[in-house]
């Protein structure tokens, strides 16, 4: 610390250093109020949306709600910070018309001044699903008015949306199982108009007819053998009976034959044609249940969403109100002016010290006899003290009184620098106000 090493040098580097020190001071508090005069105060208004559960559940229509509700939220706070949404906002209020910037900047700036913030239960447990009980939507601005009503337009633009939203949600759920209905009613009708067509013309390879046939074969094979037995008879008696008839019977019997053989074979032809036939049919009648249990789902899933869109109808479905609608805020939540004055009043007493400070060290003069026998190890034995002419004391005294002359002139101007202040803040909420 160079000389100053006991309190006595302290108070003898601020009286030296003195008139330096509190010029230090009063341009850093000159400084300091100027600055916090160019502060604009900044005010921020909340609303309040709460959701509220539906009066009557609806478990079909409503699965996963946490999910739903949250994912609601989200995308509703996408389209509030839309573009478009915040463009028409701005040009509802005639928001920031007396500021040269472009569009993409107001829509930064109020994009970034509002807040969308879900309310979730803090007492749920570690692990457990924390469903959204609320919206909360913060605004900042320098006017208080407009703080509050564009937190409020806010509020009232997500309920709206909401609304809109459901209303829209239930009734293309309907329309679309409706439509999917209808076309698997056509679908089903198809098939079945296939499957007739089907059976019509594989009616004897079907089980029914193959059974049949089966039967048919058996008794076919039988008159085969009884036309062979008869045959054979017929070759045992020909020495009673005459050549010609013989012949004639013979003939007869094997036109019978050839019948019952041809039978025969279109039966087996069937008969061995059946599994493929069999196959088919199946893959249509599997496909015909299919779309039944599908036309099952659909039709359940059409009820539910048509008791979904009653419920929206009736206002008995899950909904967001408002809790609390934005006031006008009182106290603005930057920093008050008087605590920015001070601390960069004691900012500049801080700096005015460390640059005595700094000029003690650069200037290490040996002022005092103690500073003479701490430097140089030796008693001194005598002092001769300052001597000033009564010219040089005139002098020193006319700066003093110069000094503290400027220092009140000073005030006046500090006042009214203060009052022009306060007056151009004034009347720039006045205009705010009035438009």
């Amino acid at each position: 610390m160079g000389q100053i090493q006991s309190l006595s040098d302290f108070v003898s580097m601020v009286r030296r250093r003195f008139w330096l020190m509190s010029f230090v001071v009063l341009l850093g508090t000159l400084g300091s109020i100027y600055w916090a005069l160019g502060q604009k105060k900044t005010f921020e208004a909340t609303a309040v949306a709460q959701i509220e559960a539906p009066t009557i559940a609806d478990s079909g229509a409503r699965a996963g709600a946490t999910t739903s509700i949250e994912q609601r939220l989200r995308l509703l706070e996408q389209q509030l910070m839309a573009r478009d949404n915040l463009l028409a906002i701005i040009k509802k209020f005639g928001l920031y018309s007396a500021t040269p910037m472009s569009q993409s900047q107001k829509v930064n700036t109020l994009r970034s001044s509002a807040r969308l913030m879900q309310i979730t239960d803090p007492n749920a447990g570690w692990g457990a699903a924390r469903t959204p009980t609320g919206m909360l939507i913060t605004v900042s601005d320098t006017d208080p008015e407009i703080a509050a009503l564009l937190a409020n337009e806010f509020l009232q633009g997500l309920l709206d949306l909401n609304n809109r939203r459901q209303s829209a949600a239930a009734s293309e759920q309907l329309s679309f199982f409706r439509a999917e209905q209808e076309q698997v009613e056509a679908d089903i009708a198809a098939l079945e108009q296939r499957i007739a067509i089907f059976k019509e013309l594989n009616g004897p390879y079907l089980p029914a007819g193959i059974a049949a046939q089966r039967d048919e074969l058996t008794e076919l094979r039988s008159t085969l053998l009884a036309l062979d037995q008869s045959l054979i008879e017929l070759e045992a008696s020909g020495t009673r009976i005459r050549t010609s008839v013989i012949e004639r019977q013979r003939g007869l019997i094997n036109e019978q034959q050839e019948l019952i053989r041809s039978r025969i074979a279109e039966i087996e032809e069937g008969i061995a044609r059946a599994p493929e036939v069999e196959r088919q049919f199946n893959l249509l009648e599997r496909e015909q249940e299919q779309l039944k249990a599908q036309f099952t789902a659909i039709t359940q899933r059409a009820t539910s969403a048509e008791m979904s869109q009653a419920l929206e109808s009736q206002n008995q479905f899950e909904r967001i109100e408002v809790l609390e609608t934005a006031l006008v805020p009182e106290n603005p939540i930057s920093g008050s002016r008087k605590k920015k004055v001070i601390m960069g009043f004691l900012a500049s007493g801080l700096l005015a010290l460390g640059l005595a400070f700094i000029l003690e060290i650069m200037r290490p003069v040996i002022r005092t006899r103690e500073h003479l026998e701490r430097q140089l190890n030796v008693k001194a034995v005598v002092a001769i003290p300052r001597i000033e002419t009564p010219r040089t004391k005139g002098r020193k005294k006319l700066i003093r009184v110069a000094m503290i002359v400027g220092l009140l002139a000073l005030i006046p101007l500090l006042y009214g620098v203060l009052r022009d202040g306060m007056g151009g803040l004034t009347g720039l909420l006045q205009r705010r106000s009035a438009s």
